[in-house]
């Protein structure tokens, strides 16, 4: 009889209520954010494809939502080409300056025209090279400074690492009198 009872007391419980959504993940190795924010990772376009040809109902449902994939693309690739119009020529040109005796200090100028984050390309620079690199942001076009005699190592950063064609990189010499092509 004790049993009884206590199955018809778990008979009158209410089930449990599941909260929240179910979220599903880009597999792009790029990507790997939630669907609805793949518009703002680094390649929307592929994100899209796959989206449309493994989980169709979830690409129509994101475009009849105004969610579309595309849109905010355009815009940021518009943005992009309208600051490297407004910049002007796209030249990478990196310099160097005796701070003391032995201390130097490295310059590049011209990486924000290729649409690159300064900031983390300082990270990145520091990070690699073990060096202290900082934006400096109250000149015209925004600069990186890294600690060191370093200029060789950074215009092979530049042409390995960010993807810069070698024609557009330069060393200033002087005073930014002298050019010189850093590969020939």
């Amino acid at each position: 009889p004790r049993e009884s009872g206590r199955m018809a007391a778990l008979e009158d419980l209410t089930p449990v209520v599941q909260l929240g959504n179910r979220v599903t993940y880009c597999p792009i190795l790029d990507c790997t954010l939630p669907h609805e924010y793949c518009k703002y990772g680094p390649n929307p376009e592929k994100c899209e494809k796959w989206l449309k040809e493994n989980l169709p109902a979830l690409f129509k449902a994101l475009q009849e939502s105004g969610n579309d994939l595309k849109s905010d693309s355009k815009k940021k690739s518009k943005k992009i080409s309208k600051r490297t119009k407004k910049l002007g020529e796209q030249v990478v040109k990196i310099s160097q300056v005796q701070r003391s005796k032995r201390k130097f200090v490295t310059t590049v100028v011209g990486l924000d025209a290729f649409g690159l984050d300064l900031k983390q390309t300082a990270k990145s620079l520091s990070k690699t090279y073990a060096c202290r690199a900082s934006v400096v942001k109250n000149v015209q076009p925004h600069e990186i400074q890294i600690q060191g005699d370093i200029k060789f190592e950074v215009a092979d950063f530049v042409l390995n690492k960010l993807k810069i064609p070698k024609d557009v990189i330069f060393f200033i010499d002087g005073k930014g009198k002298k050019k010189t092509k850093a590969f020939s």
